[in-house]
């Protein structure tokens, strides 16, 4: 009697292949996904990145053509999941405003101005934040930037209107701002993971961020310039 053998490319994998190749793709698993996180933030501040610089590149824009001022305001608010009690460390939402001069007084630089929104409030991807320091961000925590309180609407899903704190600053109809150009200060926010914030415990001039975006904007023109280190 004959034996018979199946051809080789009819062959099932033995019980040791198997378990060969589960062995293979764990460890591959093992190496890769640990870093997904990282990729995944990178991807939301580059996100954001472009976001913040296309809009105030807008903003820009506005102030030239309709020869008008537009004020720029970065809003600092009480997170949904934030503790009770705790105080908020970040700005995480932008408007811009076109400043429309009073009818009445159409020539009068004292005279109160209307805000007209360009477009609707901006969030940042969630896990990205602008740290409230002088050290990563001075737009946001210069004592000469302007400040006030601001009633928001759509901050917040849960609240109607949402109680936030901002700081702001314009660009004038010949693409110039309101900022210090004299050069003894340097004008810029930063993004970071919110993580950063955490791992800081409080002491934000002190992260150390692997990653991050930093957004100058020029204080004669206007105009922005982007620093990524990876």
């Amino acid at each position: 009697m004959k034996a018979s053998f199946l051809p080789a490319s009819r062959r099932a994998f033995t019980l040791v292949e198997i378990l060969v190749v589960l062995a293979i793709i764990s460890m591959i698993m093992f190496f890769t996904v640990p870093n997904m996180g990282e990729i995944i933030q990178g991807s939301k501040l580059t996100q954001a990145g472009d976001q913040l610089k296309f809009d105030l590149g807008l903003a820009q824009q506005t102030a030239v053509k309709d020869n008008v001022t537009v004020e720029v305001r970065f809003y600092q608010y009480k997170q949904p999941d934030q503790a009770e009690g705790s105080e908020s460390k970040i700005y995480t939402a932008y408007h811009m405003f076109s400043l429309i001069p009073d009818s009445d007084r159409p020539s009068d630089p004292t005279a109160e101005r209307i805000l007209a929104p360009i477009g609707k409030i901006k969030k940042l991807p969630v896990g990205v934040v602008i740290p409230d320091s002088e050290v990563w961000s001075t737009l946001v925590n210069k004592a000469t930037i302007a400040n006030g309180t601001q009633e928001v609407f759509g901050l917040v899903p849960t609240e109607k209107r949402t109680v936030a704190t901002y700081r702001s600053f314009q660009i004038n109809p010949d693409g110039s701002t309101n900022l210090d150009s004299s050069g003894a200060d340097q004008w810029y926010v930063t993004l970071v993971d919110s993580n950063e914030i955490i791992r800081s415990g409080g002491s934000i001039d002190n992260i150390a961020p692997t990653n991050y975006i930093c957004i100058q904007v020029d204080a004669f023109n206007g105009g922005t310039r982007w620093f990524q280190p990876n």
